[in-house]
């Protein structure tokens, strides 16, 4: 083999492994946006630290649509950060494998979870649902080919002015009671954090999706209901009420017994009077 065909095959190859890192690289972000903070425009990357493993896979749809998957399915699992990139600033990053609640996150092993693609819920008219579509032969492509699901929806929930929070979820409780954490930058503090609430500081706050939803919507305080009341004897229903005031999360829990409150089953969150 002449000299020049060995330098051919080894630039060749050379750019392979280059154009395979790169690809490989770019799996490992699983989602990137925009953001602006204090009016400048700045990049947020969730990213994985290594290629993601299936969780609550669409390989198994008996267990990515049982209640423990609520949420996360169809999903990948791993060890997943925050990557915050400025012009003129370090590469900030935060880990926010810690602060899932693994004892209930459907994964083995201290992972973090995201849903990729979304699933197809037995709501769907005509069978068009994944459980009538489950046994076909090319099912888990056709999920693969849904596109990724989005899971940095950026707003203001703490009403400082500034859209530079999202949420993510950490767990699920029951079917559909998806336990979310607040991610993301303030004015009063500019470093990436998990937001908490004065009364607990050093404790990430952590609300369902729908009581999250109720805080972004409204700067009034908020009311709802954590546990609800479900008719059996000797229940205890936990009450929640949230405020931001000047950036900052205010949150006061109180628990009654169901038999003394008279409440029923269902209680929407709801603005306090």
């Amino acid at each position: 083999m002449s000299a020049r065909r060995l330098l051919a095959g080894t630039v060749a190859a050379s750019l392979s492994m280059h154009c395979a890192q790169a690809a490989e690289l770019a799996d490992l972000v699983r989602e990137q946006h925009a953001v602006q903070v204090n009016g400048a425009f700045e990049t947020w990357k969730l990213e994985w630290d290594t290629l993601p493993a299936s969780a609550c896979g669409p390989e198994d749809v008996t267990v990515a649509l049982a209640c423990p998957c609520s949420g996360f399915a169809y999903g990948e699992a791993g060890r997943l950060s925050l990557v915050r990139l400025r012009p003129g600033a370090t590469r900030e990053l935060l880990d926010l494998t810690g602060f899932y609640r693994h004892e209930i996150v459907p994964v083995p092993g201290n992972l973090a979870v995201l849903q990729r693609w979304l699933p197809v819920p037995a709501t769907a008219h005509d069978e068009d649902d994944d459980w009538h579509h489950a046994s076909d032969l090319n099912f888990v492509s056709r999920v693969r080919a849904r596109g990724a699901a989005n899971v940095m929806r950026i707003g203001d929930f703490n009403h400082d002015g500034q859209a530079s929070e999202f949420l993510l979820q950490v767990g699920a409780q029951g079917c559909g009671r998806h336990l979310m954490v607040l991610v993301g930058v303030s004015k009063y503090n500019t470093q990436l954090h998990v937001f908490a609430s004065a009364e607990a500081p050093d404790v990430p706050l952590e609300l369902d999706a729908q009581t999250w939803d109720a805080v972004r919507r409204s700067a009034k305080p908020i009311r709802a209901l954590e546990s609800r009341c479900d008719g059996q004897a000797g229940q205890m229903q936990t009450e929640v009420h949230v405020e931001a005031r000047h950036g900052i999360f205010h949150v006061q829990r109180a628990t009654h017994s169901c038999a003394a409150t008279g409440a029923a089953a269902g209680d929407p969150a709801q603005d306090a009077p």
